[in-house]
């Protein structure tokens, strides 16, 4: 070990004289502390053991400070000229000398780089997030529990791994362009993992808590690395500051391009394909950029690349058709036609297995009808509801942008007016132009006193203000927030506005189990909170709930149409319920609060 010598304190220091005045001893006293205290920091710094660039580097600090402190003592000293120019020196050296154990390339385009793929990286989780939580929601509702789940686990996973980093401690760019692969590999195919768990197996909840914190973990890891390779370039606070704008600023973009862009264009599965491959493409321009850096790795890296992008572009292109296949083998339900908007996922599906062969309609993965059965339920929904009212002359229609419902109500030709509320576009220029659908609602999407309101039926409610005669809810059940929020109190105040005072309400209600009819009755005691007066009505397994403003005599009802499975008597029957189905005491209303119905519908799944 080389032996090092503290450097001598000054002579003029050295010796005491008692003669001199008090206040001269004073400051000579003070200026011999510093001197020693600044030894002293030179001995400690002597003693560490670092390797040989980091010791002289820091050496030589010590003794810019030392001729710095001599230079004031003495100010016609030589190192008064000297120490500016070694001070210069040193930070010169300062920029040149890094960690032994972290390798730095000079191009002034790397810093832009790293920050580039902050902003790709965080972009990308989001989307990954969110993919997760909405196909989590798309298969099993409550989209509020879906979401705050994966959020959580995935903000956690990340403090996991941004905590790991600690241990990396050389070839920073290496270890960023290796989890940009691994990130590539695992995220691209998460939603087809998820798929497939949910068809072949009863562990969907498991695989998706373990892709959570796979990714979780993967994107934590990477942003504490790129902050320290982006340190090397500028001080610490500017890397930070720049490292978490174009954080945020990407976690923005991506949480505004999957709803807007990719879910419609690509759909759940093409769509996490094609994340895995930008995390890829983030990979392969690291490793182009900082091939000085990577020596003899980048081979290595540059053939894991190429076989994950292999594996992404078969990914991308056949997958969809390999869930479809094996739902068909799983299930025997064959695909008809698949379409995904900004609000839902629009599924037509033709069930082999099935003696008759129906086709069915599914829409974010609930059922909306069955071509074998639809017309008992839409007859059911209508034509009570209409023979209840001597006019029916304005019609309100919401939801049943499938044309069903809309059919039966064409069937009364009083009718002048007919108002189609339905929240997505897509749904209903698909009950126009598809074939099947066509000719299951009989064009009745094309008769000109039809007027179609593509809008939020709440929102919709609350800026109408002429009543209707019968107004008519086709609505899918409520398993999500969007949707629970058109059951509650004050949905239905506010729907009571806008029904004439001789008019009526009906809309579907839960299925009436004599056991589990909790959602049933919470669905009733919320209309009769909000102040209507409900007649509940079961036809078959089907349960309806009607409303108005006068009480209604079912006794008196007549079929006013020709029907193919509903009759006046059976019209009278379905307001007589059995006597085992009993109102569960207490029952608590549904409110834009609570939203208690949604969460009674998803715990009988």
């Amino acid at each position: 070990m080389s032996t090092y010598l503290t450097p001598p304190i000054p002579s003029t220091l050295s010796h005491t004289n008692h003669n001199k005045p008090a206040e001269q001893k004073s400051a000579e006293k003070r200026k011999s502390v510093d001197t020693i205290y600044l030894a002293s920091i030179f001995r400690r710094h002597h003693t560490r053991e670092y390797s040989t660039t980091l010791h002289r580097c820091q050496l030589f600090s010590v003794e810019c400070c030392l001729l710095t402190l001599r230079s004031r003592l003495r100010k016609n000293d030589k190192y008064a000229k000297k120490a500016p120019l070694l001070i210069a020196k040193q930070k010169q050296r300062q920029n040149n000398v890094s960690n032994p154990h972290e390798s730095t390339s000079p191009s002034s385009s790397q810093p832009w780089l790293l920050l580039l793929s902050v902003f790709l990286m965080v972009g990308n989780g989001i989307i990954l997030e969110l993919m997760i939580a909405g196909y989590s929601a798309h298969l099993y509702g409550d989209s509020i529990y879906q979401f705050s789940l994966t959020i959580g686990l995935f903000m956690s996973a990340m403090g996991v791994g941004s905590w790991l980093t600690q241990r990396v401690e050389r070839d920073l760019e290496r270890r960023f362009i290796e989890v940009e692969l691994w990130l590539s590999l695992i995220g691209g195919p998460a939603v087809f993992l998820l798929a497939m768990a949910h068809i072949y197996t009863r562990v969907y909840t498991w695989v998706m808590f373990a892709l959570i914190v796979i990714l979780g973990v993967l994107i934590g890891f990477e942003i504490p690395l790129v902050t320290r390779v982006v340190h090397r370039f500028g001080n610490l606070k500017k890397a930070i500051a720049n490292v978490l704008s174009f954080d945020y600023i990407g976690a923005l973009v991506g949480s505004l391009l999957f709803p807007l862009f990719f879910l419609p264009t690509l759909g759940f599965t093409r769509t996490s394909f094609f994340i895995g491959a930008l995390n890829l493409c983030i990979a392969l321009l690291n490793i182009v950029v900082f091939k000085e850096v990577l020596g003899t790795s980048r081979r290595y890296l540059w053939i894991c690349s190429v076989a994950i992008g292999i594996f992404l572009a078969v990914g991308f292109v056949y997958s969809t058709g390999w869930i479809e296949d094996a739902r068909e083998r799983s299930t025997g339900q064959k695909l008809v036609y698949l379409h995904h908007s900004p609000y839902q996922h629009i599924r037509l599906i033709r069930d082999i297995r099935h003696p008759k062969k129906p086709y069915r309609l599914y829409i974010n993965g609930e059922h909306q009808f069955s071509t074998d059965s639809e017309r008992r339920y839409h007859e059911a929904l209508v034509h009570p509801a209409m023979s209840m009212v001597s006019s029916h002359k304005r019609v309100l229609l919401l939801g049943g942008g499938d044309g069903l419902a809309l059919r039966e109500i064409w069937r009364y030709p009083d009718v002048k007016e007919v108002v189609m509320v339905d929240l997505d576009p897509a749904m209903t220029q698909f009950a126009k132009k598809h074939k099947l659908l066509r000719k299951l609602n009989e064009g009745s999407l094309e008769d000109k006193r039809l007027k179609i309101v593509n809008t939020d039926a709440f929102l919709y409610i609350k800026k109408k203000r002429t009543p209707f005669n019968v107004v008519i809810l086709d609505l899918p059940v409520p398993t999500q927030i969007a949707l629970s929020k058109l059951y509650t109190v004050s949905f239905y105040k506010t729907l009571r506005k806008i029904v004439h005072k001789d008019g009526v309400a009906v809309t579907e209600a839960a299925t009436l189990d004599p056991v589990e009819n909790k959602p049933f009755w919470c669905l009733v005691k919320t209309q009769r909170t909000a102040g209507w007066k409900v007649r509940p009505m079961l036809h078959g397994p089907m349960a309806f709930t009607v409303m108005s403003h006068k009480t209604i005599q079912p006794r008196q009802l007549t079929l006013q149409v020709a029907a193919k499975h509903l009759t006046t008597a059976a019209i009278r029957r379905a307001f007589s319920l059995p006597p085992d189905v009993t109102l569960p005491s207490p029952s608590q209303p549904n409110t834009l609060e609570t939203h208690r119905l949604m969460y009674l519908v998803l715990a009988l799944r």
